[in-house]
């Protein structure tokens, strides 16, 4: 059993090699465990004629030699369901879901029962995973509807009313936290009395996003687990609000 982030291109090119090097060695079969999936927002052609970076990493995955029962690969919290179907070849891939760890956090940590909460979204993306929070805690949703141009994205209305309530927004995943602050931010603009964050990956990408990240008011509490390394970083675990589980 193999247990890697790909995050960067270091430790996804490192699980190829060693993959290979356990068929060259004799290994029957071999569990690729790769809690965050690097690239997995590149899962669609953009632009005329771009490479789809997903499906290429999905390939690369699946030419590491087969040995006698195959390979496998677990993947949690994917961006897409779809990403599944890149692989190729006689291979089990398979979704893990961290959902159940994240109810259990959010009622171990959130106050869910003085105010009033519901669950929302950073933007349009996700609305059936939020719909699946949602009626766990039978509340009801918001979403946030933005406007993408070339100069970035800006949040254009927020749908549902929020006037009142404890915000609970899920996201997959967070690498600047810019849509999820904006977000937050209109939420609150538009009557949320606080805001939390839920989150499969912390992604954050640099030592600005994590301050920023900590330091924005408009979050009053994230929720996230450690498939990212980035949960382990001195910040984050020194941070009363940001709360990661396994």
């Amino acid at each position: 059993v193999y247990v890697a982030s790909t995050e960067h291109d270091a430790n996804f090119l490192e699980l190829i090699r060693v993959g290979c090097a356990l068929a060259a060695y004799g290994a029957r079969r071999r569990i690729f465990v790769i809690p965050f999936l690097g690239y997995s927002t590149m899962e669609r052609q953009v632009k005329p004629g771009e490479i789809i970076t997903a499906k290429a990493n999905a390939r690369m995955l699946s030419a590491i030699p087969d040995t006698q029962l195959g390979n496998v690969f677990m993947l949690m919290d994917l961006h897409v369901q779809g990403l599944l179907q890149y692989f190729e070849g006689p291979c089990l891939k398979e979704e893990l879901y961290a959902e159940a760890s994240l109810i259990a956090g959010i009622k171990e940590h959130l106050d869910v029962s003085s105010i009033p909460i519901m669950f929302a979204s950073a933007d349009l993306g996700r609305p059936l995973w939020v719909q699946s929070f949602a009626g766990h805690f039978e509340t009801p949703m918001a979403f946030v509807q933005k406007e993408r141009t070339a100069a970035g994205t800006s949040v254009q209305n927020v749908i549902g009313d929020v006037r009142g309530r404890h915000v609970i927004i899920y996201d997959d995943m967070t690498r600047s936290g810019g849509t999820l602050i904006n977000a937050a931010e209109a939420y609150l603009a538009n009557g949320a009395v606080r805001v939390s964050a839920v989150l499969s990956h912390f992604a954050l990408q640099d030592e600005t996003a994590i301050e920023r990240m900590i330091t924005t008011p408009a979050i009053s509490t994230c929720i996230s687990t450690n498939t990212h390394p980035a949960s382990q970083h001195p910040r984050v675990k020194a941070s009363s609000k940001i709360i990661i589980l396994d």
